[in-house]
Order: C-alpha cells, then sequence, then structure tokens
C-alpha cells in the first residue's frame, strides 16, 4: 500500500485515478538443520514487485518499474562447549529491472542492491573475578551496488569490524563496552537520489566508542 511520500511525491498521478499500489508476488523455499551443537538454514527465494515507483525529487516524473530478486539466503550457527559461539548469516541474490519506461534500462541491477552480503559474529563466554563476561565482535561485508536504475553510478562495497565486551557484574547489573567500525572504515549505503553523480550520500558512522550500565530490578 502507498505512504505519504508517495501521495506527496506522485500526487498528480494519484488523482488521475493511479492507486499508487505496488503488486507483489515472493515465494520461498528452505531447508532447515539443527543439532545440539550446530544449526544450518538455507532459504532460496524469489520475488517481483511490480508497480514500483521511483522519483528523483518532488514534482519530477514517476519512474514506474518492476523488479525481480532471485537468491539464497543462510543463517548457521555453532556453539562449542567452550564457550566459544560463532553465527554466519549471508544473502546471495541477482536482481533485474524486468520492465521501465526507458527500455536501455530493462535488464540493469535493481538499484542499492548488493549482489552478496554476510555477516559474521564470533563470542566467547568466560569467567573473569566474580563476573561472567563475553568477548564479541562482527565483520559485516556488503558487495558493490549501483546508485540508479541506469546502473552508471556504483556504489563501492566495503567491510566493516565491530567488537565489545559484556560484563554481568551481579544478577541484577550489567555493563558493556562496545567499538563500532574498529578500522574507521568508509562506506556509503546509498547514493544522492537527486543526482546519482553527486559526491554525497548516506554513510556508515565512523569510529563510535559505547559505554553502557544496566540495572535490573
Amino acid at each position: 500500500m502507498p505512504h505519504f511520500d508517495d501521495f506527496r511525491d506522485n500526487f498528480d498521478a494519484f488523482t488521475a485515478g493511479d492507486k499508487l499500489i505496488k503488486e507483489v508476488s515472493q515465494y520461498e523455499l528452505g531447508y532447515k538443520w539443527a543439532e545440539r551443537n550446530h544449526s544450518v538454514y538455507i532459504t532460496g527465494f524469489y520475488n517481483e514487485v511490480e508497480g514500483e515507483v521511483f522519483v528523483t525529487r518532488p514534482g519530477a516524473p514517476a519512474e514506474i518499474l518492476t523488479t525481480k530478486a532471485l537468491g539464497v539466503e543462510v543463517d548457521a550457527n555453532y556453539m562449542a562447549n567452550n564457550g566459544f559461539m560463532l553465527n554466519l548469516n549471508a544473502t546471495l541474490q541477482d536482481t533485474e529491472i524486468s520492465n521501465h519506461p526507458d527500455p536501455l534500462v530493462i535488464g540493469n541491477q535493481a538499484m542499492r542492491q548488493p549482489k552478496w552480503q554476510l555477516r559474521l559474529t564470533p563470542s566467547y563466554g568466560f569467567a573473569l573475578a566474580n563476573m561472567d563476561a563475553t568477548l564479541y565482535g562482527t565483520v559485516s561485508s556488503v558487495s558493490d551496488r549501483y546508485g540508479d536504475n541506469a546502473n552508471t553510478v556504483t556504489l563501492t562495497g566495503y567491510t566493516k569490524l565491530d567488537v565489545g565486551l559484556q560484563l554481568d557484574v551481579t544478577d541484577n547489573l550489567t555493563a558493556q563496552f562496545a567499538v563500532a567500525n574498529l578500522t574507521d572504515k568508509a562506506g556509503v549505503t546509498e547514493g544522492d537520489p537527486r543526482n546519482p553523480a553527486a559526491p554525497n550520500g548516506r554513510y556508515i558512522m565512523p569510529r563510535t566508542l559505547d559505554l553502557s550500565v544496566t540495572y535490573r530490578f
């Protein structure tokens, strides 16, 4: 169903009779395998979105297109007896613009959709003095994407590392120290929709340090 920006950006089309409704077809087939200390979930998917609306800026002509995606999602977990745990989450997909007002765009990769992305999260629980401690980290990696439907602007892929330490001081008190983007990696999640060639966009946050204390009562 349409949301506020759909009505705002395409009000003339709406008043002319276009209901601005997208038709979504989605199919999934998966397999789950779980044992005592490991599990693997694999899900294949296919989806098609008809009537997708893209407007470069308010008042500009709307692009009505159809996109397709075929891919697989993998979620795997391993739990050792010594407190070590490992999680892998990955998505591989092939996207395509199958219908567009500009014939030259048909067959292109869907905007901002990576061919693959993965997240690897190890953690280790151990005793520290009289406290339970958990040391953890996450490596997130995203492949190149395109910042426009014409596939003329490439958003470079990136890999980001997060680490942290959690201490259960008492049954009620928990302290956590986390460092996001430890290597201070630069990365752009999407470009400027009004001008894909512009040197600005939405970026991942630089290195940040957070300390939090939680008391449960």
